[in-house]
């Protein structure tokens, strides 16, 4: 038997052959890659292919390895019952392994958050006087429905605040948008506010990625663009 070539891989030592539906994990060696593959699974009938990706905080293995802060996995459902779970931590090769196994049974991939399931919860809240603050960085946006008032304070080096007001009249729409970065996941609600459409963050959620309700956040956001009179754009 001989060593496989790079352009026998399809990414990180995974090699998948779509006909027969196999698997196979090559290590790399001193010299090369290894003739035998550490790992060959060939794939049952399956009902679902998902990749999972998640960020969570890095943990070390009872090998004394660190895992890393952002995660993925693929998880094929055969037919039969139980799961095939690869784990793949480079997002890239993980996104073409899932798209290569799902494509050999004519299905689509089913993107999902961390495997657990997502948690709801972590919408903002008003304060007292029934306004929705926000916070970021230095920013403070707070959105007064009842003064009909949009206020934006950033802080100031070495103290003190610069603060405008912004009048509810002007606010053109709202988008709803969602980035990654690194194992972070963020969610904003932003109001497009004047002539040039500036954006305000009216409200927002930081956190580990894959672990907030995107429906929750989509929900929370239409409510708020009908209580408001405006339309709502979901970026995501």
């Amino acid at each position: 038997m001989t060593a496989p070539q790079d352009s026998d891989f399809l990414c990180g030592g995974w090699i998948f052959d779509p006909v027969q539906r196999e698997l196979r994990k090559f290590e790399r060696g001193k010299k090369g890659w290894k003739e035998e593959p550490e790992a060959v699974e060939r794939l049952q009938a399956a009902t679902s292919v998902t990749l999972y990706r998640w960020g969570q905080t890095p943990m070390q293995t009872a090998t004394g390895q660190m895992m890393p802060a952002s995660l993925a996995r693929v998880a094929v459902a055969y037919d039969v019952g139980g799961v095939l779970d690869i784990n793949e931590n480079d997002r890239e090769c993980a996104h073409k392994l899932a798209t290569a196994i799902a494509e050999s049974y004519g299905f689509d991939v089913i993107e999902e958050g961390a495997p657990g399931g997502r948690r709801s919860g972590n919408l903002p809240s008003r304060d007292q006087m029934g306004r929705l603050v926000n916070r970021s960085g230095k920013t403070e946006v707070i959105l007064d429905d009842a003064k009909r008032e949009i206020t934006i304070s950033k802080r100031r080096f070495p103290i003190g605040k610069k603060r405008r007001t912004l009048s509810l009249a002007e606010l053109r729409r709202l988008d709803l948008g969602y980035e990654v970065a690194g194992p972070t996941e963020t969610f904003t609600v932003w109001g497009l506010v004047g002539f040039d459409e500036e954006r305000v963050p009216f409200a927002s959620y930081s956190g580990f990625e894959g672990w907030a309700d995107p429906q929750e956040w989509r929900e929370f956001a239409d409510e708020l663009a009908q209580s408001l009179g405006v339309e709502l754009t979901v970026l995501f």
